[in-house]
């Protein structure tokens, strides 16, 4: 990962963790863990069809290797 995209994950799971919104900086952390295993890609209902390759480019998923939005 590169250091940006760390930087920029760290920087949302300390808002919501300063924010008190400790079950969604869970599921922002159980989010990235199945990017980091490549869970992601197989769940993601965007990337199903091919006529939505799209999505991918508009995608707020910082670890998804299908992700093509630059940070």
């Amino acid at each position: 990962m590169e250091d940006l995209k760390m930087l920029n994950l760290l920087k949302r799971i300390k808002l919501l963790l300063q924010r008190n919104s400790l079950t969604l900086a869970i599921d922002l952390i159980e989010l990235e863990v199945e990017n980091l295993q490549g869970i992601t890609e197989k769940k993601c209902k965007n990337t199903i069809y091919p006529n939505y390759d799209w999505y991918c480019n508009d995608c707020y998923n910082l670890n998804c290797k299908s992700n093509k939005k630059s940070i």
